[in-house]
């Protein structure tokens, strides 16, 4: 993860995937970790998070770019990301997106912040 110049602008970025069935969460699992080492490799990601509440099908991700011209690049060219969405598409139930600016001073985006944007009532584990 980089750290954060108080100064600077960053994008914030979150999403829910609930998957239709649990069976679909063994796939979404195998695909996340290559997307994670995907992030970890990625230019202009800040930091990433997953989270995931198999018994509840809810799983949200929340990252942290240098910029909407990083997030667009890894959102829309980057496999096994963009592979992964389209395979999973057909088992997941409505996704949300959200996305907001903050300043470095901030810090780090709170999940407790991402969930109330995405509009999902329950608090993190």
């Amino acid at each position: 993860m980089m750290s954060l110049e108080p100064d600077r602008e960053y994008v914030v970025f979150a999403s829910s995937i609930p998957p239709i069935s649990r069976r679909s969460t063994w796939r979404l699992f195998r695909g996340a970790s290559a997307v994670r080492r995907q992030l970890g490799a990625t230019d202009g990601v800040v930091g990433f998070s997953l989270l995931a509440r198999p018994i509840r099908k809810q799983y949200a991700t929340l990252s942290v770019w240098v910029d909407n011209d990083a997030l667009a690049s890894f959102s829309a060219h980057a496999a096994p990301h963009n592979e992964l969405m389209k395979r999973l598409a057909p088992e997941m139930g409505p996704t949300k997106f959200v996305r907001w600016s903050m300043k470095g001073s901030d810090g780090l985006p709170a999940w407790e912040s991402a969930l109330e944007r995405l509009g999902a009532t329950a608090k993190p584990a």
